[in-house]
């Protein structure tokens, strides 16, 4: 597996684009479609799945300008793609309105070589995406190096969160942690006190 990451945007989200037998994905498209298609071109490297953690502005606003039909996310955040209000596009931004495919990502489901694991608290369908085998975690805006994510905004929920953070913090602690925004972590670090931030 190789991964190439991306910081974008005036609130520095992380845009991974992850390449393997299974094909290549983006996660996370934020704000510059031209970075990533730049990206993926230096690699020599097709787009074959666009992914969403959750369905905030930050995270999706290039998705409208990349070359997919399709978008792949959890069912309870499919909603905030067309919705400005709550995905809070209409407050950073130009309303944001995805009005091609989704494609739903279940819990336990596996998705290129990953398994999805639904994490909700900071979004109703929060997911993250996580390798047994490489012991790799994309954590979206679930877990940070240091943190977690924000539940004060439409359809967070402090409780689930908790309740995310003690699946992932189950996770083999050497596992790689690569976080919606901020530096890369482990599962053995935040499980042994390094969450203590709500960003």
């Amino acid at each position: 597996m190789e991964i190439r990451s991306l910081v974008l945007g005036a609130l520095g989200t992380n845009c991974y684009i992850v390449h393997r037998k299974e094909g290549t994905m983006v996660i996370d498209p934020a704000f510059d479609a031209q970075a990533i298609l730049f990206a993926l071109e230096q690699e020599g490297w097709g787009l074959d799945a666009v992914v969403l953690t959750h369905a905030h502005f930050d995270h999706i606003l290039a998705l409208n300008d990349l070359p997919v039909q399709c978008v792949f996310l959890s069912a309870a955040d499919a909603s905030l793609l067309g919705d400005a209000r709550v995905n809070l596009s209409a407050q950073w931004s130009a309303p944001f309105r995805w009005e091609k495919e989704t494609r739903i990502l279940e819990d336990g489901a596996t998705f290129m070589g990953f398994e999805v694991l639904h994490t909700p608290g900071h979004t109703p369908g929060s997911l993250c995406l996580y390798d047994w085998k490489e012991k790799v975690l994309f954590s979206g805006d679930t877990l940070f190096r240091g943190g977690f994510g924000r539940t004060d905004l439409p359809g967070g929920d402090e409780r689930m969160l908790l309740q995310s953070l003690d699946r992932l913090f189950g996770l083999p602690g050497e596992s790689r942690v690569l976080p919606g925004h901020g530096a890369e972590t482990t599962i053995e670090r935040e499980r042994r006190g390094g969450t203590i931030w709500n960003g």
